[in-house]
């Protein structure tokens, strides 16, 4: 297939019979999606049986509805051929289970995000009560942490590297020079897309607790009352006693939070192959698909709705452990194909980004534009991050210097809003979580000592000390 498809390409880029070549650029990509789709389905939705059937996820029951919806979905798709009518439905019905999903992973991570701010504001506190052990003293320190820093050559790395050490010093930054900054960083989508701003504003926003999801009162709502006795909570007088309590009270709701959102990283995970396959169903009917994984899917579907399955005849399985341990025994079979199929994959979308970018009007006199746009979707669905956008929307424009200043103006006076009243250690906890998330605001690796020295001279609270500098050490070292 990679063959006939670098081919393929290859003539679309020496733009050679490029209208005849698009239908077979086409089917070619759909149906390596296909065949790629079939094989994560299989490794995805047997592993979701396990987590489900083995208790190892607890909340599952707050997905139930979701769960059973998935099910029927899968029974249909690998029923048979479904006809154009329905299958348009069908993908229609998908994307909205996918939605659904999506939005509550909003929900989620909005509280994740809330939840961060109170665990640095324990975490400064935990060394008032807690033994301390040996650190390096600040100069010390701050040649270690330099050296991780700019340990490696790779200016990506060194970002990410400082901005986690930010996010862990001391936080002894004013507050007017910390709204110079966020002026200063608006200021840089000068001239870009509105989009990248409104990107960047709900990303800041979500870590400072300024955003609540509309549906925030909807799911998930025994966290709510956690944290509202963490605003509550006096952390400048905060005894012993008191401290194991809300550390605790953190701690667990942090590890629910973590096991919801694998749980509905999984589904998200299983309904964008099922998308896929949906999508790609017209372009494979005569294409011999992977019968192993097909099987698997088939069979984790029966034991999932306890129904028939001719799998279980074939092969004299009559336990349920039996046809789960046959099943298991399958996923080897596919060890290999998943690989090449990747790489074709990664030719055809390769391609596909060029295709867009520049033979929009071959495309759409092709009468392909439709196609191509489920082709791009399902592409997007391939990419690491598993609630991809799907829906590409018109431009909203530039960021002009009206739009900058106005939206730095309302940002800051959220800000101010939002530490009116509230004590010094939730103020620096606001501001430490959301400086990670700034562009790099320092010119030279001196400035980046500088501040460091600074923050750690500045910091008289010992216990507050000592836990930067441990959270720091266990991450570099």
């Amino acid at each position: 297939m990679s063959n006939q498809l670098r081919e393929c390409i290859n003539k679309l880029k020496r733009e050679k019979d490029v209208k005849e070549l698009l239908p077979d650029y086409l089917e070619q990509s759909m149906q390596l999606h296909d065949g790629y789709a079939r094989i994560k389905m299989m490794m995805e939705y047997f592993l979701f049986y396990e987590v489900i059937t083995e208790d190892i996820n607890p909340y599952i029951a707050s997905a139930q509805e979701i769960v059973e919806q998935l099910n029927d979905v899968v029974g249909e798709i690998y029923s048979g051929d479904i006809g154009q009518g329905r299958r348009e439905q069908l993908a229609e019905e998908i994307l909205a289970m996918r939605g659904e999903v999506m939005e509550r992973m909003q929900v989620l991570t909005g509280y994740v995000d809330c939840f961060v701010v109170y665990e640095y504001i324990l975490n400064r506190i935990q060394y008032r009560y807690e033994q301390r052990e040996n650190v390096p003293e600040d100069a010390a320190f701050a040649q270690e942490v330099m050296n991780f820093i700019f340990g490696s050559k790779d200016t990506v790395t060194v970002n990410d590297n400082l901005r986690m050490v930010l996010g862990q010093l001391p936080m002894r930054m004013t507050r007017s020079h910390y709204f110079d900054l966020i002026k200063d960083c608006i200021s840089v989508y000068k001239g870009s897309e509105i989009e990248a701003l409104e990107g960047f504003l709900y990303m800041f926003r979500t870590s400072a607790m300024l955003y609540k999801h509309p549906a925030q009162g909807k799911f998930f709502t025994e966290f709510e009352q956690v944290l509202q006795e963490l605003r509550e909570a006096d952390y400048e007088n905060m005894d012993e006693k008191l401290y194991t309590v809300y550390a605790e009270k953190v701690r667990t709701s942090a590890s629910k939070l973590n096991d919801l959102s694998d749980l509905y990283m999984q589904i998200g995970q299983i309904i964008n192959e099922m998308y896929t396959l949906v999508v790609a169903m017209p372009y494979c009917r005569d294409v011999e698909q992977i019968a192993s994984a097909d099987e698997v899917v088939q069979g984790i579907h029966a034991l999932f709705t306890e129904s028939d399955c001719p799998i279980w005849d074939r092969e004299s399985l009559a336990t349920e452990e039996q046809k789960r341990d046959w099943l298991e025994e399958q996923l080897p079979t596919v060890e290999g194909v998943q690989e090449h199929l990747y790489d074709s994959v990664n030719i055809a979308e390769a391609a596909l980004d060029e295709l867009l970018g520049g033979r929009k009007e071959d495309i759409a006199e092709a009468g392909l534009t439709e196609a191509f746009e489920r082709l791009r979707q399902i592409s997007l669905l391939n990419s690491t991050s598993v609630f991809a956008e799907l829906h590409s929307e018109a431009s909203k424009g530039m960021v002009t210097a009206e739009i900058a200043a106005q939206e730095t103006e309302k940002l800051v006076a959220e800000l101010k809003n939002l530490f009116q009243g509230r004590s010094r250690m939730f103020r620096r906890a606001i501001m430490a979580c959301t400086v990670e998330k700034l562009p790099t605001f320092f010119q030279s690796a001196q400035e980046v000592a500088d501040y460091m020295m600074n923050a750690l001279n500045s910091c008289d609270d010992e216990a507050e000390k000592y836990a930067s500098k441990q959270l720091i050490l266990e991450w570099i070292r």
